[in-house]
């Protein structure tokens, strides 16, 4: 558990994959329906056949949600890394946040608010 403020934050997956997820897709089969015209030697149409294949959907993300998402975790993930100097909360997490950068800002603000970034209970 990471410790900001005097809070305990993590990552949660699940709403991460329902953030990056495809909204209103069927996670059930997929049908896919395949038509043949039979010609005769003439061209002419003697008949048709259809055949249909029955697969499971597969999972499709958003991609630029996805990139979006993922950046903003490592602007968080890196940021003490990057600066040099831990962030120091024991003046409150508010004083914290003034010295951070605008990205790490919106970072946190979006995880946090998009339910990705939670605090633990």
């Amino acid at each position: 558990m990471i410790e900001f403020g005097g809070v305990h934050y993590y990552i949660d997956l699940e709403a991460l994959d329902k953030v990056t997820s495809v909204n209103n897709i069927d996670n059930g089969e997929a049908i896919v329906t395949e038509q043949k015209i039979i010609k005769d030697n003439n061209d002419k149409v003697i008949g048709f056949e259809e055949k249909k294949t029955f697969t499971l959907k597969v999972k499709e993300i958003e991609v630029v949600k996805y990139d979006i998402v993922r950046m903003m975790i490592e602007v968080l993930i890196d940021y003490n890394e990057q600066s040099g100097e831990a962030l120091d909360d024991s003046l409150g997490i508010d004083r914290a946040l003034q010295k951070t950068p605008l990205s790490y800002k919106v970072a946190f603000n979006t995880l946090y608010n998009c339910g990705v970034l939670k605090e633990k209970e």
